[in-house]
């Protein structure tokens, strides 16, 4: 998303345009202490272990945690917390902290069986590598009247966003459409403010926005995650 009219929605741009699995800067490296984070198939631990503890590696934090999410070993309440933990809005933080917590016991990886076989479906022959892509599809499949009115300006891997019209959306669909737009090409259709209102964005839309977010940081990985929280809670 493009955000650049306050410090604040900077921080979110910043946040939106990182590039997984480089270290970011003002970060630097991790110390694990008493090995207790040490992940046997995480390339970071395994490059740290049996080094001092002030050995550089040039991973990074977020570089872990990519890895495993890649790799099966994170959670949902550590996919969102990383991908969204450097936005300062008070309003937001609050919601993105209920949403964490809630995840914790009832994970959400899609909207419903409807909106993940549409889904699944519609990336079948699709670039899902193109995190950008993968982001805005889920959120415009999630919604059957919304994929009714863009599926057709959906192009091997382009979505034109430019030829759609709108047809038969409601309130809960429209910051799904916003969102989809913001993170397949970086303009501004939603602000922090937006997400953080309840009224504007509905709690169920929410809670996908920032799954979506995720894709977009970390790829499909995330909602795999997701599910995988779902499956050992049940």
């Amino acid at each position: 998303m493009y955000f650049a009219e306050t410090k604040t929605l900077r921080e979110m741009e910043r946040l939106m345009q990182r590039i997984p699995n480089f270290p970011q800067k003002g970060h630097g490296i991790v110390v694990l202490k008493s090995g207790n984070r040490i992940r046997d198939d995480c390339m970071c631990c395994m490059h740290r272990r049996g080094r001092p503890p002030d050995y550089e590696c040039g991973y990074g934090e977020s570089s872990c945690i990519a890895q495993r999410i890649k790799h099966g070993n994170a959670s949902p309440c550590e996919v969102l917390g990383e991908t969204l933990y450097a936005a300062l809005s008070p309003p937001f933080k609050r919601r993105l902290n209920q949403y964490i917590k809630e995840s914790e016991r009832n994970p959400m990886d899609y909207r419903n069986e409807t909106h993940r076989a549409v889904f699944e479906d519609c990336i079948k022959k699709r670039d899902r590598n193109n995190q950008a892509l993968m982001s805005a599809l889920y959120l415009l499949t999630a919604d059957f009247m919304l994929w009714r009115s863009v599926k057709y300006c959906v192009v091997n891997n382009v979505i034109c966003f430019e030829q759609i019209h709108l047809h038969g959306t409601n309130a809960d669909s429209y910051p799904l459409f916003c969102a989809a737009k913001d993170l397949y090409l970086g303009t501004g259709c939603l602000t922090v403010s937006d997400l953080a209102d309840k009224c504007l964005v509905p709690p169920k839309a929410f809670r996908l926005i920032c799954n979506a977010m995720a894709i977009r940081r970390f790829g499909l990985g995330a909602i795999a995650a997701m599910k995988r929280g779902d499956e050992a809670w049940h």
